[in-house]
């Protein structure tokens, strides 16, 4: 069955694709990365993409409801954010950060939107953002939530709690071997092997490369740790800030939810009403 990872814009996915390549490395699974649609318009649909390229976890960007329901019979992880952090972190990023060239796609829009915002100072830039976010947050208001084989997540529960969150998104997919199972010491040895082995350096041991990995069937439980304990805030960052010490030349800024209340004025919690009414409160999150 196809593992399918749908991931919002501004809503961690870079954190997220480097846990869930490495789980696709461990396991021998075919992860394919889908963050626009031309990836998929020379095959005609995303479901064809997936069927010739023998997609086994196919992790995506900002993916429309009616584009996701083409994909065959799957088990899939959809990640939302507060709309209005993303449209904070949207607008640091994509004045100062964010890649305009990305998987063979070129994202022309951003090249404009990029000059216009650093024409503007920061409060007439975030209206210009909450007009721009259109592109991520219509499709997280048509997103059908309640679709049986859809785990849905918030980011800030996946950043708060990182390894309960991430055991059930792992156990969501059936890529975690049970509790209390036998040998579990044993496939943690081998997965630390095979870490050392993913994660080695240009230039590092040449035999740890030249010997076999051990193979395995499912993840031990302690692969989301060990995981967790590689990819931080810190690491990604290329720093030594902890999240909540921003940084705005740094595509990882931040790193803590709320930060919107940092930056909207009450001319931009107007705009963002007046474009996404109460998208904020349907998606479960505070009003103010």
């Amino acid at each position: 069955m196809l593992l399918v990872y749908s991931g919002r814009h501004k809503a961690a996915s870079s954190w997220s694709r480097a846990i869930l390549r490495e789980a696709a490395g461990l396991l021998g699974l075919n992860m394919v990365t889908v963050i626009a649609p031309e990836q998929w318009a020379p095959y005609g649909s995303l479901a064809e993409l997936v069927r010739q390229e023998k997609v086994d976890l196919l992790s995506l960007t900002n993916i429309a409801q009616h584009d996701y329901a083409t994909l065959p019979p799957r088990r899939t992880v959809n990640v939302i954010r507060d709309p209005r952090d993303i449209v904070v972190s949207g607008y640091f990023s994509h004045r100062n950060t964010h890649g305009v060239h990305a998987l063979g796609v070129t994202w022309h829009e951003l090249i404009d939107h990029r000059r216009r915002l650093l024409e503007l100072d920061v409060a007439d830039g975030l209206l210009e953002e909450i007009e721009f976010s259109g592109y991520f947050l219509d499709h997280m208001s048509t997103w059908d939530y309640g679709q049986p084989e859809v785990l849905e997540v918030r980011m800030e529960d996946q950043i708060g709690d990182q390894v309960a969150v991430w055991t059930q998104i792992f156990d969501h997919y059936g890529l975690l071997v049970p509790p209390r199972a036998l040998g579990e010491w044993v496939r943690t040895a081998a997965v630390r092997w095979r870490l050392a082995t993913l994660r080695a350096e240009p230039g590092s041991s040449p035999a740890r490369r030249a010997l076999p990995a051990p193979p395995l069937a499912r993840l031990p439980r302690t692969f989301v740790p060990l995981a967790l304990d590689h990819y931080t805030f810190t690491r990604l960052s290329c720093s030594d800030r902890r999240p909540g010490q921003p940084d705005e030349m740094n595509h990882y800024r931040n790193g803590v939810p709320g930060d919107w209340r940092n930056h909207f004025t009450e001319r931009h919690r107007e705009a963002f009403q007046a474009r996404y009414g109460d998208l904020a409160e349907r998606l479960g999150y505070p009003a103010r």
